[in-house]
């Protein structure tokens, strides 16, 4: 009996300890881009394990979202989930993740999020289960396909993430997780009765992370709860460009905790590094709900091979539906050009319409939220820099910087030249934004947005340099037991023979949309 309780505790201490240093990896790659997907909350990020200690070589050799693929260049260092909101008695909880970094410096030692679901009693995860989840799941569709033609013939054998795929919870945990096609109807996911997973696009990669399985040793702040089915998609389409150059992720968020949060915030942050990451601007387009970052200077780099030279892309990332609103019985109206009718005492939620989705459908109460809001900050320590703490994550989520200041219209958001206000929510918005949704209707100072005036970094003279930014949607509540969801898009945007990459994202940006929300098709 001691012999296996020892044991069991050396598996236990094993399984920490790989979770620890390597997070499950898979990478999704059936059209122009290679990404790294980490199944923990770090989406597109370098890998790690082995290269551990050298983390800004290894990133070199296999970069985070290499595009195009085979060429060792990419446009993004890391990418990951920002999720905070306050309970009751108005106490934080929020889980974040950068670059995992440790106090000593140690890129991927800490995190806030971990592998598999959580018990729907406690918001709890046992060990087994935590270890059963740590991996990701990936299949394509002409592996299903496959499936569904052979199954049963002799000879055929089953690809193991359809035989593994994680349909059901154990005994505590939700009884359905991935989704799935239900061949016979008994509500039972079997492989042997010719169920098959429910996968989106050509090449899909399913995954489930939480944030209680440990302290939050990243972000500093208290658990919330939080359980998230993950699935990164991509399709094969070598005729369509701007499909073939983007990937699309969906995270449907479970609060398995007894708290209701309100003012709750998500974020998608970016350390974006167009090829050489030292001469980078950012921007966002606020009606079209996107931020994005470009080369500053006209020629990428200065020879490195990870440079992209004299043609360096965009790269945007696009809210296509965010968390759904708070219910008022209504169909919330569209926006089609009217900017007096965004901003009304009556329905104060209806602005949302701006770059929101599902609004003026003719369905009550399915209203989505769009990008609420984007900012940068830097790799420092100052009023604008790095968040390190809880409270400043939050802060950031909702547009405040370090020293709980708004950000302000104009310069770097904070102060000194060309900052003129009022408080606003988007950083660097050009032309995107007539109605001035970011300045909640309110024009902003010092005649911007008129004359071909624009705030945008190269008005405001900035040095190109290596940037980071926050792209946040909310405030919406999450009341304990239900769920909420996001959908969004990660597009690369090259030149043609008469346009820029950065002239041409918006029709990227606005085809991508619109196959969206037409189902791809379907």
């Amino acid at each position: 009996m001691k012999k296996k309780r020892l044991l069991l505790l050396v598996m236990c201490v094993m399984g920490l300890a790989s979770m620890a240093q390597q997070p499950p990896i898979s990478h999704i790659e059936t059209n122009n881009v290679r990404a790294t997907i980490l199944g923990n909350g770090s989406v597109f990020v370098p890998q790690r394990g082995t290269y551990y200690e050298q983390w800004d070589t290894y990133h070199n050799d296999c970069p985070t979202w290499e595009v195009p693929q085979g060429s060792g260049k990419e446009t993004i260092f890391q990418h990951s989930l920002w999720f905070g909101g306050l309970d009751a008695a108005d106490s934080l909880h929020l889980a974040a993740l950068r670059f995992g970094q440790s106090p000593e410096g140690n890129r991927g030692a800490i995190n806030d999020y971990w592998a598999g679901p959580l018990k729907t009693a406690d918001a709890t995860i046992d060990l087994m289960t935590a270890l059963k989840f740590h991996r990701v799941w990936n299949l394509t569709r002409s592996e299903i396909e496959q499936f569904i033609a052979n199954h049963g013939n002799a000879g055929y054998q089953t690809p193991e993430d359809i035989l593994t795929w994680p349909a059901h919870g154990d005994a505590g945990y939700t009884e359905n997780l991935a989704p799935f096609v239900d061949v016979n109807g008994d509500g039972h996911y079997n492989p042997a009765d010719g169920d098959y997973p429910d996968i989106k696009g050509d090449q899909c990669l399913f995954f489930v992370f939480n944030d209680c399985f440990s302290n939050h040793l990243e972000s500093g702040g208290g658990k919330i709860g939080l359980e998230v089915h993950a699935m990164v998609y991509a399709f094969d389409a070598p005729n369509d460009e701007a499909l073939n150059n983007t990937v699309f992720v969906n995270y449907k968020f479970f609060n398995r905790s007894s708290n209701d949060y309100h003012d709750t915030y998500l974020g998608l942050w970016n350390d974006w590094d167009i090829g050489y990451g030292w001469d980078d601007y950012i921007g966002c387009d606020v009606q079209r709900g996107s931020s994005f970052a470009y080369n500053g200077v006209p020629v990428d780099g200065d020879g490195q091979p990870w440079a992209y030279g004299n043609n360096p892309p965009v790269q945007v990332c696009t809210i296509l539906a965010g968390p759904y609103m708070d219910a008022d019985g209504r169909d919330n109206p569209a926006y089609y050009g009217d900017c007096g009718a965004l901003f009304n005492n009556t329905h104060p939620m209806d602005k949302y319409a701006y770059n929101g989705y599902n609004f003026g459908n003719g369905i009550a109460d399915d209203e989505r939220l769009g990008m609420c809001g984007f900012m940068y900050h830097v790799n420092s320590v100052g009023i604008n820099g790095d968040p390190s703490s809880a409270i400043q994550y939050y802060n950031y989520l909702r547009g405040i910087w370090r020293d709980e200041t708004h950000m302000q219209y104009g310069g770097n958001a904070y102060s000194g030249e060309n900052v003129v206000g009022p408080e606003c929510n988007f950083m660097f918005p050009g032309d995107t934004d007539p109605c001035n949704f970011g300045t909640n209707g309110v024009a902003p100072n010092d005649d911007y947005n008129t004359n071909g005036k624009y705030w945008t970094e190269e008005e405001c003279n900035n040095e190109p340099t290596d940037r980071r930014g926050l792209t946040m949607v909310g405030p919406f509540n999450f009341a304990a037991s239900t769920t909420q969801e996001l959908d969004y898009a990660m597009i690369t945007v090259w030149k043609n023979d008469s346009q820029s990459a950065l002239e041409r994202k918006g029709e990227f940006i606005d085809h991508i949309r619109t196959l969206f929300n037409n189902g791809f098709g379907k």
